[in-house]
């Protein structure tokens, strides 16, 4: 859809050829302009053409009023449809764009609500079609109403909507409805912008009367401009194409322009053959507007080539249709060629008269001139007023959006600065807190061996040994001697690793408990049992960790008993664990510490603390629990189950 720029305040003539074929036209008397080129454009899916003061005449004129009567039942059905669907949706929306458009010319303000309704609705339903047809049906009501600037935005809407649609049917319609209304604001340059790509866009869709009506208005704008050359070139290649297309109107009505184009270079010869074929086939097919236009340029050329019978009969032809459509500049200007012509025939009284018919007319023009040119320099002004809020507007959200990426950015590099500092001190204190583990690391192995190498177990060995020589058995003495000398071998090549099989940690243990059970002459039994799951050679395990709680056992839980003692030991798989039990039939806790009251917890802390390492390690849950039986403790530990293989 798409309408051709309208002068404010000025008579509307208003071309329409359905499909090229039917036409009508639609001319307020009371606001009358003279034309000269006609100008295309395309309106409500028909060819739209319309008048432009002095320097514009519309191409296609039509033969008749437009006829209420039809026009009257075609809205009382659409009003009957619409009162009876009252739901929101697309069909309705639809409904309110068509009545708009049958009431574009009758009643533009009352079309507004409905086409307001519609895009309500398609931006609900999300109807991206229906929005864009209401926005320019919205720009066709706007532009009949005379107010260009809310047009155009209404246009320029609807054109957004169509490229997001990818309609480029659509898209051409509006980019000349918008090079229109650029046109008769006088901005040439933005009008040849949009005609040009309306042009390309008829041309990819092999629209041929399309191409005609954009080549015709592109070669007004060079003649409004006074670049005739071009002008000529355009119309020449747009009557080509109309001849083409067998369509008399408009044919009649490029002719006729390109006839003025001719007449401006000075080419009056040419300017008089292409006008009197644009009169003789407006007269053909009817068209009064179009032979008065041409029959009143043929009389003022004949004047120049002093044809004076010519141009008087061309005169009152012209004259006798002006009256009949009510053209009241065309009238003007035949009375003006009377008046020439009655001079140089003498008859002064006759030329003095139609003369100041002429001046008279001729000033009510010119005063409808003025005003409609005080009402677009008034509509520029606000058009351009607009441009520079917007401008503005513009800036302060550049100005707004750059103060927002400062501040994004000096936040970012302040998140940065923050994140450097924070992870160099992060850095820093898991650096202190991994000191501070390897610290205790290193204290508790050593304090692991210094339990394991307890100088009261080294001295009582030594003593040991010493009673065995004393007592001349050297036999005793000697496996004594080889036994302590083997463990505390095993000890101290044990001290570098974090982990042993256990087969060789319980060979340590049973070779620790036999030195024991010789120191205790005996009074000691040990029993050592492994579960079938558990693989002994393939199962590591922390050196000597159980060497505390059996130090415990012995010292603290059968050397004060009466009568022999027994440890046992039980080695077993729980999931993903390793389970110690140990168990002795001593005196208990109860007695525990009557003998040495400081060394059993210091080995009990210093495996606790082995067991704290692990779990870090390995984020374990090993643990150590600590319990009484009736005759004994039970000491069961658990760490991770770590395979060899």
């Amino acid at each position: 859809m798409n309408s051709i720029a309208l002068v404010p305040w000025s008579i509307i003539i208003r071309m329409v050829i359905q499909h090229y074929r039917s036409y009508f036209f639609i001319i307020r008397k009371q606001w009358y302009n003279r034309f000269k080129w006609f100008k295309f454009g395309v309106h409500q899916h028909q060819n739209m053409l319309r008048p432009i003061k002095k320097t514009c005449f519309s191409i296609l004129i039509m033969l008749f009023p437009l006829c209420g009567s039809s026009q009257e039942v075609q809205l009382d059905s659409l009003r009957n449809e619409l009162e009876g669907h009252t739901l929101q949706d697309t069909i309705r929306a639809g409904l309110l764009i068509e009545m708009a458009g049958k009431m574009t010319y009758s009643s533009p303000n009352d079309a507004l609500p409905n086409v307001e309704e519609a895009i309500a609705i398609s931006e609900k339903t999300n109807w991206i079609k229906g929005e864009a047809l209401a926005h320019r049906q919205k720009g066709n009501l706007y532009y009949v109403l005379g107010d260009n600037l809310n047009a155009l935005d209404a246009y320029q809407k609807a054109l957004v909507l169509s490229q997001k649609m990818a309609n480029k049917q659509l898209e051409s319609s509006l980019l000349g409805n918008i090079g229109n209304i650029h046109a008769d604001l006088k901005e040439y340059d933005k009008a040849l912008t949009n005609y040009r790509a309306y042009l390309s866009t008829a041309q990819s869709l092999d629209n041929r009367p399309d191409e005609i009506k954009a080549l015709s208005n592109i070669a007004i704008v060079y003649n409004d401009t006074e670049n005739f050359e071009e002008g000529v070139s355009y119309l020449e290649k747009a009557l080509a194409l109309a001849k083409l297309e067998e369509n008399n109107l408009f044919i009649a009505a490029i002719t006729n322009n390109l006839a003025l184009a001719y007449k401006k270079l000075g080419h009056n010869v040419k300017a008089l053959a292409r006008y009197q074929e644009a009169a003789d086939l407006a007269q053909q097919i009817g068209n009064k507007y179009i032979e008065a236009s041409a029959l009143n340029s043929i009389g003022k050329i004949n004047v120049l080539f002093n044809n004076y019978d010519l141009a008087e009969t061309n005169a009152h032809k012209a004259l006798a249709l002006s009256k009949e459509i009510g053209a009241v500049e065309w009238e003007s200007d035949s009375w003006e060629v009377l008046s020439r012509v009655y001079e140089h025939n003498g008859n002064m009284a006759e030329a003095l008269d139609v003369y100041k018919e002429h001046v008279q007319l001729r000033d009510s023009v010119l005063n409808e001139e003025k005003r409609s040119e005080l009402t677009r320099k008034e509509m520029q002004f606000q058009m351009e007023r607009q441009q520079a809020i917007a401008q503005e507007e513009i800036k302060r959200q550049e100005l707004v959006k750059n103060g927002y990426l400062l501040g994004a950015i000096l936040l970012t590099l302040m998140s940065i600065v923050g994140y450097f500092l924070y992870k160099r001190r992060r850095d820093a204190l898991e650096k202190g807190r991994v000191a501070e583990f390897n610290a205790k690391v290193a204290e508790t192995e050593l304090k692991a061996l210094r339990s394991q190498m307890n100088p009261h177990f080294i001295f009582n060995s030594l003593n040991s040994i010493s009673d065995f020589i004393s007592k001349n058995d050297i036999q005793q003495a000697d496996d004594y001697l080889v036994k302590f000398s083997k463990l505390t071998r095993a000890i101290l090549e044990n001290s570098e690793k974090k982990w042993i099989t256990l087969e060789e940690d319980l060979e340590l243990m049973e070779l620790y408990m036999q030195i024991e059970a010789l120191r205790l002459e005996n009074k000691l039994i040990y029993r050592i049992s492994v579960d079938d799951n558990v693989e002994p050679d393939n199962t590591l395990v922390p050196p000597l960790i159980l060497q505390p709680f059996i130090e415990n056992s012995i010292w603290h839980g059968i050397a004060p008993k009466q009568g022999n003692g027994q440890i046992d030991l039980l080695i077993k798989k729980d999931g993903n664990m390793l389970e110690y039990v140990v168990e002795d039939n001593g005196v208990g806790r109860s007695g525990t510490y009557t003998h040495n009251k400081k060394k059993s917890p210091f080995g009990v802390k210093i495996t606790s603390n082995r067991i704290d390492i692990i779990n870090h390690l390995k984020n374990t849950d090993g643990s150590i629990n600590l319990s009484d039986k009736t005759e004994g403790v039970r000491v069961e530990i658990r760490l991770p189950l770590e395979l060899q293989f």
